[in-house]
């Protein structure tokens, strides 16, 4: 009798551990990612076949799926499939201890970090600290975060590479807003550009690298190539034996993907200064005995028509090259053979650059370049018309467009955009701002320039060495062409016998004369110089023509930002305060994460991959140890966590979800009933052996 009153206490003590565990799974029935447990009863030892009662070997956790509740709430989480999400708790004293949860009821904390309900922060591959060398490229070397003053949002993609995501973003101010035309009196011919020519031109380009981020995103780690941009020239006769034009109603054409671009005859009447230009510098001795030297004054009025005739021409050509720079990724200027023009025929040899010299332009040369690089244009025919008579001229292609590849194109297309967008620097003096008046001046030149790319300026001249000197440059010249061979070598006699700086100045800054303006410009985007205040005569500060000058471009500013989560770094909390990660200068975004938990932040349309959560894996759930707060910790038994790249073969993340606890309230209740009776029937044979027991006692007696 005495085994069987402890049989039955055994059972009393299991049945109400039972009743514990059903409680408790009662009482988390609507714990968010609860996970319900049950007991493992087992019968205790035997003795001459007879059980001593029963023990409870463990109240085990059951990881099976609960049901999702879609919330619409951006921070929830839930896991469809095997894992845990995995939390720190962090002390003060910058300790931490990880624990697992399939709760992911999580929200943003006051330090920006992505926590759980209690606090803990949420564990996974942090987005890398931006460089502002490497990853932004910007126009604007005070600006290395997207700010409110870039409005235009150009593109967005989110890459996935093999074993990293990133964030390739870019944006610009208002460029439509900025756009100025170029001036007609300076530029015609030179790469005359309007507004809404500018404007088209960077809205394809803007579509150019809109399709290479698409490209990149689709073939992610494929070749990297850069792309080469399109030079072709035109050419058309010119000579009085071979040109047709020399009336109104004349025209001069060319066709450019099929597109005829046409030019009529502009009659116009040339002044003694073009008479005499192109008498000194452009007719051969025989033509200078037909025209006549203007310097006589006796000039016939045929003799007068023949000048009046270049000049028409010349104005027509140019006009049609302005025509062909309003096409959307196309500039065309007048151009001359490099080194000088020797003939009027293209040739494979010859390199061509632009020029508005009267003796350059007579021989009716179009340079046309591509604006983006890879995309190629065609030019089909060239010719004159006068009535029923039609003549060719020449064309060919100096560089033929090549499309680059992956990484490669993209860079080209984005430095081709940022250009367009920012501009190059010029600045215009009419000969009335150099007092220029056929006697020799001196010019001092005393500037630095700002070099974006290193972030540092750069004093004229630098000698190369570490020690920059930054001595004035004196230039002797009484013609705007005299200023620009001492501007390119340096010197102070006009010639171009003198020896280069060093580096050559050349390298940042080129000095044309365009239509008989001086014209200053940086060769790129990249650099930035202002010469208002250091271009004098003697001591005396020469102001630009702030009509004239501006930009070869939209003078808005470019911004790109690459930022990037690799897979195989450390695992940290997830930051989710942009302005902390360095990407803006406004904080919040919209929250996102998609089904591997890669996390993304949505501000004005741009779309940051800025972080993904790491889902554990374990060899043995039941393993676990439950502490409270909805949180487990690792034991010998279900050994460490296992993390997969990409969170692969690991559950799937719902974002605005919530996975129910799997804790069956019917069933429980079924359970207590159950628990219930076997404890009253285990109590019953408590009973009834202490009866026996007393009868027992009572026969002895």
């Amino acid at each position: 009798m005495i085994g069987a009153l402890w049989t039955g206490i055994s059972g009393l003590s299991s049945q109400q551990t039972a009743l514990d565990n059903e409680s408790n799974n009662i009482a988390n029935v609507n714990t968010v990612g609860y996970k319900a447990s049950r007991i493992s009863f087992a019968d205790q030892m035997y003795q001459d076949s007879i059980g001593k009662g029963s023990t409870v070997l463990d109240a085990e956790k059951l990881y099976t799926q609960g049901n999702l509740n879609l919330t619409g709430v951006d921070y929830d989480m839930a896991l469809s499939g095997d894992g845990f999400f995995t939390v720190a708790d962090k002390s003060a004293s910058g300790t931490s201890e990880n624990y697992y949860t399939r709760a992911g009821n999580f929200r943003m904390g006051d330090n920006g970090t992505l926590q759980d309900a209690a606090g803990n922060e949420v564990q996974g591959w942090p987005m890398s600290a931006i460089d502002s060398d490497n990853d932004v490229t910007s126009t604007n070397p005070n600006v290395s975060i997207f700010t409110n003053d870039y409005t235009k949002l150009l593109t967005s993609k989110i890459v996935e590479h093999s074993t990293y995501v990133e964030t390739i973003t870019a944006k610009a101010t208002d460029y439509a807003a900025s756009a100025m035309s170029d001036s007609e009196s300076v530029f015609s011919g030179a790469g005359l550009k309007t507004k809404s020519a500018k404007i088209s031109d960077v809205e394809a380009a803007i579509s150019d690298y809109s399709n290479w981020l698409q490209k990149l995103k689709e073939t992610p780690d494929g070749s990297s190539a850069s792309s080469v941009t399109q030079m072709s020239e035109i050419n058309f006769k010119t000579s009085d034996a071979e040109s047709i034009i020399s009336k109104e109603g004349d025209q001069i054409y060319v066709y450019i993907d099929g597109n005829k671009i046409s030019q009529n005859y502009i009659s116009t009447a040339s002044d003694l200064t073009f008479q005499q230009d192109l008498y000194d510098n452009a007719l051969s001795t025989a033509d200078q005995a037909i025209y006549g030297d203007p310097s006589s004054g006796t000039l016939t009025e045929t003799q007068t028509a023949l000048y009046d005739k270049q000049a028409s021409k010349i104005a027509t050509y140019k006009a049609l090259a302005d025509k062909i720079s309003e096409i959307p990724g196309l500039v065309a200027y007048m151009a001359k053979e490099s080194g000088g023009i020797t003939n009027d025929s293209l040739e494979e040899t010859d390199s061509y650059s632009l020029s508005t010299e009267v003796e350059d332009m007579y021989k009716g040369m179009i340079q046309i370049k591509a604006l983006i690089p890879g995309e190629e244009f065609t030019i089909s025919e060239v010719g004159e018309i006068s009535g029923n008579s039609t003549i060719q001229g020449d064309k060919r292609t100096s560089v033929t467009a090549s499309a680059g590849s992956g990484t490669g194109a993209l860079e080209s297309s984005r430095d081709a955009l940022a250009k367009l967008i920012t501009g190059k620097q010029q600045d215009v003096y009419k000969e009335t701002n150099l007092e220029m008046d056929g006697t020799s001046k001196t010019y001092t030149l005393d500037f630095s320039i700002f070099d974006k790319e290193i972030g540092d300026t750069i004093p004229i001249p630098y000698t190369g060495t570490a020690i920059k000197t930054a001595d004035p440059i004196t230039i002797v010249a009484s013609t705007i062409d005299e200023f620009i061979e001492g501007f390119n070598f340096g010197t102070d006699d006009g010639t171009a016998t003198g020896t280069p700086l060093t580096p050559p100045l050349t390298d940042y800054l080129e000095a044309v004369n365009i239509n008989d303006s001086l014209v200053i410009r940086t060769k790129d985007a990249n650099y930035e110089v202002d010469f208002s205040t250091s271009l004098k005569i003697g001591t005396d500060p020469l102001e630009k023509d702030n009509d004239l000058s501006g930009r070869a471009g939209a003078g808005a500013e470019f911004i790109e930002m690459v930022n990037t989560v690799n897979q195989t770094s450390s695992q940290d909390s997830l930051q989710l305060r942009l302005d902390t990660l360095g990407i803006s200068d406004s904080a919040f975004g919209e929250f996102s994460v998609d089904s591997s938990g890669l996390i993304t932040m949505t501000q004005d349309g741009a779309e940051f991959a800025i972080g993904q959560a790491s889902i554990a894996l374990f060899n043995n759930n039941i393993g676990l140890e439950a502490r409270g707060d909805n949180l487990l910790a690792k034991t010998t038994d279900s050994g460490d966590p296992i993390y997969n790249l990409n969170n692969d073969k690991a559950a799937t993340v719902e974002g605005q979800t919530l996975e129910l606890s799997t804790a069956d309230l019917s069933e429980s209740l079924v359970n207590l009933m159950v628990f219930q009776r076997a404890f009253e029937a285990n109590a019953k044979s408590i009973t009834t052996a202490d009866e026996i027991l007393t009868t027992l006692i009572g026969l002895k007696r």
